[in-house]
């Protein structure tokens, strides 16, 4: 049950800001109100959702300070996750990385998107996985940063990432480990970088 809700955050079924409804949740999921009750808590523990007194349990919603803070975390994760893909991830592994963005192509068409917002979640999903680091994986499990980082959907326009996701490609398939962690690094700082001008704008 705790894995389904946290999956409806992810999917955007539930909103930031959302009341949830435990009964509508129990009854969607099948389930009783006592693990509903039960994964609420412990979502509430992940910082997922949150509590307000006398009113129920809401869909967090991260602030910009927040995002930049996950969005480096990221960085600092998934490059060296990047880096040891191409160190050891098998050949096979590397190639399913490699195909997340075969049917898409620049210039970008408006109605790719939503397959390209789930194409970049496996990807990033992936080189985790195959990173075949059991911490690093663990981490990115339990504190869920993924999700957290994409509540408000891409951070930057597929025509931006789209070349930096196949730069990051190009050097995993030559397992150039150095070049994969510096352009995941940036990758995410890039994003980063958007949440950050708007503190900026709002602090100006």
């Amino acid at each position: 049950v705790h894995e389904k809700i946290k999956a409806m955050i992810d999917d955007g079924i539930l909103h930031p800001g959302d009341k949830i409804n435990k009964a509508g949740l129990a009854e969607t999921l099948g389930v009783s109100q006592t693990p509903i009750n039960e994964a609420l808590s412990r979502l509430s523990g992940e910082k997922f959702v949150e509590q307000r007194r006398h009113q129920g349990y809401f869909i967090r919603a991260f602030s910009d300070e927040e995002l930049c803070s996950l969005f480096e975390v990221r960085g600092g994760l998934e490059s060296i996750a990047t880096r040891l893909c191409a160190e050891n991830a098998r050949d096979d592994q590397i190639r399913e990385i490699a195909s997340c963005f075969d049917v898409f192509d620049l210039p970008f068409r408006d109605e790719w998107y939503a397959d390209y917002v789930r194409a970049d979640k496996i990807f990033h999903e992936l080189i985790v996985v195959c990173s075949g680091n059991a911490v690093i994986f663990e981490i990115a499990r339990t504190q869920g940063y993924l999700i957290k980082s994409n509540q408000k959907g891409l951070a930057r326009p597929p025509a931006e990432t789209l070349p930096e996701h196949r730069e990051i490609i190009a050097a995993l398939l030559a397992r150039d480990a150095a070049r994969a962690q510096e352009l995941t690094v940036l990758h995410h700082l890039r994003s980063r970088d958007v949440f950050k001008e708007t503190l900026l704008r709002k602090n100006s």
